[in-house]
């Protein structure tokens, strides 16, 4: 069985393959999809899409596109601020969603693409790339089986030069560097990877506290580096995000790091860097460390999409990280970043409306 799908947006370059595969080049690889539509405003994309996937109907407007084909399931490829319109308008047709990450540019926004999809029962996903990486799995299985303790503290670092040094096209630059349009800056592009992790591993936090601005980049109105504190009952977590780490994409191995740390009472793991395929384990049996490789994924894991029309196919809910639920916590933590950015104090969770709401 195939799924009909169509794209809602294609200025994410998260779509195309400028750090990896790409989600559409995942999504026809998985052969469960058959690529019959997509939309955006600008005709060169519309154009790249027809020579590149053969994508016969294309429209400026996905309004248009929702409207007139008939689909199992939309790409939503959109600027943040535009997503939570696009599910509503989808879910309402019955239209499943796969939402190129972060979920939207803002709380409100996550709050309205989960109650679009339990209202007309659709299935959703949000596709963080890396997520379906053995070692994020590998690094859940210890924390589940308890090889690591409990667990007290976490540690994560996303960063690179800036967008327009990091290979971003224009169109993504367009609305990356709109404060609006994207939901901020450098936090909610990178923060929101490890805030993803620190909701899977231990919850939502109590509280946050958050430190940042615009320090380096004169070209934008958001923060170019930004640092978050998650407090919770028992362990803390930090978050960083930067767009002015210098030369990172030729000299991440001369970073410090680490891009993922996991401490418990028992053990520790450490991912290193993102292009490592091993990560390191300090245990009891292991205490001067040892490198583990996590085994492969199932092939119905073999990446998002496919993930994604498993469960469409086959009827089983979204599991976190990627469902719905979890990744609308994200954007709270993100959100109580921001205002605490702007409040210059910790924000408690869960967050109450700001004055004038």
């Amino acid at each position: 069985m195939q799924l009909k799908v169509g794209v809602a947006g294609l200025c994410s370059d998260h779509l195309w393959p400028v750090w990896g595969k790409g989600i559409l080049r995942e999504t026809m690889e998985s052969e469960m999809y058959q690529m019959v539509a997509a939309a955006d405003k600008n005709a060169p994309l519309l154009d790249r899409i027809r020579k590149e996937y053969g994508v016969k109907n294309t429209y400026f407007s996905y309004e248009e596109m929702l409207k007139k084909e008939d689909l199992d399931v939309v790409i939503v490829g959109t600027p943040n601020s535009e997503k939570a319109d696009v599910v509503e308008i989808a879910a309402e047709r019955g239209i499943h969603v796969l939402i190129d990450k972060p979920m939207s540019a803002n709380l409100e926004q996550a709050e309205r693409i989960v109650s679009a999809a339990k209202r007309y029962n659709i299935k959703g996903l949000v596709y963080y790339p890396g997520f379906f990486d053995p070692k994020s799995l590998e690094i859940h299985r210890l924390i589940k089986e308890g090889v690591l303790g409990e667990i007290f503290q976490i540690e994560g670092r996303v960063s690179n030069p800036g967008p327009e040094l990091h290979g971003c096209s224009k169109y993504f630059l367009e609305w990356l560097f709109d404060k609006e349009k994207n939901g901020g800056g450098a936090l909610i592009d990178y923060g929101c990877y490890t805030a993803l992790y620190c909701r899977w591993f231990l919850g939502q936090p109590l509280g946050v506290m958050g430190i940042g601005g615009r320090f380096v980049k004169d070209i934008i109105e958001a923060e170019d580096n930004a640092v978050l504190l998650l407090r919770y009952p028992k362990a803390i977590s930090i978050i960083q995000a930067s767009w002015s780490e210098y030369a990172a994409d030729t000299a991440w191995k001369h970073y410090p790091g680490p891009k993922l740390a996991v401490y418990g009472s028992e053990g520790a793991v450490i991912w290193h860097h993102w292009n490592d395929e091993t990560l390191s384990l300090v245990t009891k049996e292991h205490p001067e460390g040892t490198a583990i490789k996590p085994s492969t994924l199932p092939e119905e894991m073999k990446n998002p999409p496919t993930y994604l029309a498993n469960c469409i196919i086959n009827d089983k809910p979204v599991a976190e990280p990627l469902n719905l639920e979890l990744c609308r916590d994200v954007q709270e933590i993100l959100e109580a970043g921001y205002r605490s950015l702007k409040l210059k104090r910790e924000v408690e969770l869960p967050i109450q409306p700001a004055k004038g709401e």
